[in-house]
């Protein structure tokens, strides 16, 4: 249940949270979520929950969602009184509120997002014993990155084609 490569491979119970407009609107448009799976299994990570936070499709949309539920995500759809005032759709308080709810029994939680919103969920769950990974795109919020256990920039784990920024924690 970490980044960096051991030699004892020790199975652990996960779940991903994904903050999708966040991930795209900093450039991660081109993120490989089957890779995603497969970098958590490579490091014998069970998934138990994977969440997608996303907007209602438009129907160029579809065929993209219809990927991420393939890869196996379940899409959580941010309803329309969900907009924000500059016209995005903010899921951080669903999203937080699953992070909290829906991790009894977990060993880690992956975090995509750059928002320093999810701290007081980070923070509850370190509190709890679950370990938080933080995989961000551009710029995460600093107080963020020093209340996860680990981050790295997802071009690091392959998961964006040539976007790999060194030096992570």
């Amino acid at each position: 249940m970490t980044f960096h490569e051991t030699e004892q491979v020790v199975p652990f119970r996960c779940a991903i949270y994904l903050d999708w407009l966040n991930i795209k609107m900093s450039g991660g448009q081109n993120l490989d979520f089957d890779k995603l799976f497969e970098h958590i299994r490579g490091k014998s990570g069970i998934v138990r929950i994977a969440n997608f936070y996303a907007p209602e499709a438009y129907d160029d949309q579809i065929p993209l969602y219809d990927a991420i539920r393939k890869s196996g995500f379940k899409i959580v759809l941010v309803p329309e009184k969900g907009r924000g005032e500059r016209g995005q759709f903010n899921c951080d308080t669903m999203m937080s509120v699953d992070m909290v709810t829906q991790t009894d029994g977990l060993d880690a939680v992956y975090l995509l997002t750059n928002d320093y919103d999810f701290i007081p969920a980070v923070r509850y769950l370190r509190g709890k014993g679950i370990r938080t990974l933080l995989i961000y795109v551009d710029k995460p919020s600093n107080d963020l990155r020093n209340e996860v256990d680990e981050c790295r920039h997802a071009g690091q784990l392959n998961l964006i084609p040539d976007k790999r920024p060194r030096g992570d924690k």
